[in-house]
């Protein structure tokens, strides 16, 4: 049966939906959150390689090269390792593969 607008009143009724001026600064960030969290939570080991690095290495090295070139130790190379291992934002909890871990040497020279 047809309504007075010419459409089916048996029809369910379309979702009403916030006009966008009515959106309040706090949803906007509520939502902003809400989609960064998802978007940290796409597996990185699964992301090309590119993708990885830049998230998960980059932004760490960079700094670590803006400190190298600022001091210009003597022995760079150790100087960008202790910092990358000491400024790292997500510190390792397990061994590394292949019992590679820092110190690693030490180690087994000390068996």
């Amino acid at each position: 049966m047809a309504d007075a607008t010419g459409g089916d009143s048996s029809a369910p009724a379309a979702p009403v939906l916030p006009p966008v001026a009515m959106t309040t600064p706090e949803a906007v960030k509520a939502a902003e959150k809400a989609a960064v969290g998802v978007h940290k939570k796409i597996n990185l080991a699964a992301a090309p390689i590119r993708q990885y690095l830049e998230a998960t290495v980059v932004p760490v090295l960079m700094q670590g090269m803006q400190a190298l070139c600022k001091e210009r130790p003597d022995n760079p190379v150790e100087y960008l390792a202790y910092y990358l291992l000491s400024h790292n934002p997500e510190p390792n909890t397990k061994p590394l593969p292949g019992g590679a871990a820092a110190g690693g040497e030490a180690a087994a020279k000390a068996d």
